[in-house]
């Protein structure tokens, strides 16, 4: 265990230096270009970031996998049992190319393919989210909890986000829009997974889905809202599995039932697993 406090201590210093880069450029000049579509952007900072990450995590880390976004644009990430490095150098390039401060850095440690330590860090608040499993999760080095007195989700801000490929974008619609949006006290997409998932865990929000993340977009956010009383599935209720596509709904743990059994997505009771 005091490994992996140290681990994260180590990549809490990585991740704030890359969240220095990223503050100094927003509303400034730089090259954009796009993945795999035109939604899907990428800029000079996100290599930027990835670069000082990989370099500073594979001099920390040898022999550890390291899986940076930039890296992999389809799912071709052949994920095995080795320790891995899940990173995502600027989580919400989209708000960050539009000149808008709600983005992030985050990086998270697996084994066996379930995260075990997770990092995440808010740049402009300058906010870091830290969990390390069966430890609990932090914000600025004090314990976090997920909202505990709202249990309904006519009482719930929930959050969710949009796939940039036409590819995604089917599974996503399937949900039952209409309900939630009808239902829910609120509804956002602030456009950072990992910053929506670290919401949960120190109770701004209290509920979110989305359809088709990468592993790097959700793995530090899965243990924060866990370490902090939460609770992360599939769109069915089962537990997450880190793999190339991530279809995810988080919560206070309260809401968790009513939020999946609105979306739309269960099958029969009889099946659930």
């Amino acid at each position: 265990m005091k490994d992996r406090i140290r681990a994260v201590e180590k990549a809490s210093g990585i991740v704030v230096s890359a969240g220095k880069i990223i503050r100094e450029k927003l509303g400034g000049q730089f090259l954009t270009g796009y993945k795999s579509c035109p939604a899907d952007l990428v800029t000079e900072v996100d290599r930027q970031s990835q670069s000082l990450i990989v370099e500073r995590l594979g001099r920390a880390f040898p022999g550890h996998r390291l899986v940076a976004e930039e890296d992999f644009i389809q799912d071709d990430l052949d994920l095995d049992d080795r320790p891995a490095w899940f990173i995502d150098p600027l989580d919400g390039t989209t708000n960050f190319v539009f000149g808008i401060p709600v983005c992030s850095v985050t990086v998270s440690l697996a084994e066996g393919g379930k995260p075990i330590l997770g990092v995440t860090y808010d740049p402009f608040r300058e906010e870091i989210f830290t969990a390390v499993e069966g430890e609990g999760s932090f914000l600025n080095g004090k314990r976090i909890r997920v909202d505990g007195t709202r249990g309904k989700l006519a009482d719930s801000l929930i959050t969710t986000g949009f796939p940039s490929s036409e590819k995604f974008k089917g599974e996503m619609l399937r949900a039952n829009f209409a309900r939630i949006f009808y239902k829910a006290a609120d509804v956002r997409a602030l456009g950072s997974a990992a910053l929506e998932l670290a919401y949960i865990a120190c109770g701004r929000i209290t509920g979110y889905w989305e359809a088709a993340l990468r592993p790097w977009d959700v793995a530090a956010g899965i243990l924060l809202v866990e370490g902090a009383g939460g609770k992360v599935t599939d769109f069915y209720g089962n537990r997450l599995v880190l793999g190339n596509r991530v279809s995810i709904v988080a919560s206070n743990s309260l809401i968790h039932e009513e939020l999946l059994s609105d979306l739309g997505f269960l099958p029969d009771p009889g099946s659930r697993k």
